[in-house]
């Protein structure tokens, strides 16, 4: 229970954190302190693509800030890993309900393949 409190105090404290930190960007949105602060936190909060994009206006705007070449391949990375976890997630809830109306009929979604085309369509073979 002592860490639940915890784990929701830090939360709040980050969440805190991050509202003072878009304020001073609103004040000087070329000021990268803040910047940078956000982009962690936002990265903590799995927030990647957010993340990216302050990673992307501080290189912007200085361009030899400390280790944000190195930062920016890692968002990019933890970015399409969460796009590829999401996919999976979603193709994998398709699946169950096409099996769900399909088993009605003694089928399933493992007697269909899709082939891709050259052209980027698809084939639905049985």
């Amino acid at each position: 229970m002592a860490k639940a409190k915890e784990k929701t105090a830090r939360q709040k404290l980050q969440a805190d954190a991050k509202d003072h930190f878009e304020w001073a960007i609103e004040l000087d949105s070329t000021y990268v302190k803040p910047l940078y602060q956000r982009m962690c936190i936002l990265k903590n909060e799995t927030e990647y693509e957010e993340a990216l994009a302050d990673a992307l206006k501080i290189k912007e705007l200085d361009p030899g800030f400390a280790g944000i070449g190195p930062t920016i391949a890692e968002l990019e990375k933890l970015k399409a890993q969460k796009f590829e976890k999401m996919k999976e997630e979603v193709m994998g809830g398709l699946k169950n309900l096409g099996n769900m109306f399909l088993g009605n009929f003694g089928m399933s979604i493992d007697n269909f393949k899709m082939q891709q085309n050259p052209d980027g369509t698809y084939n639905l073979q049985y």
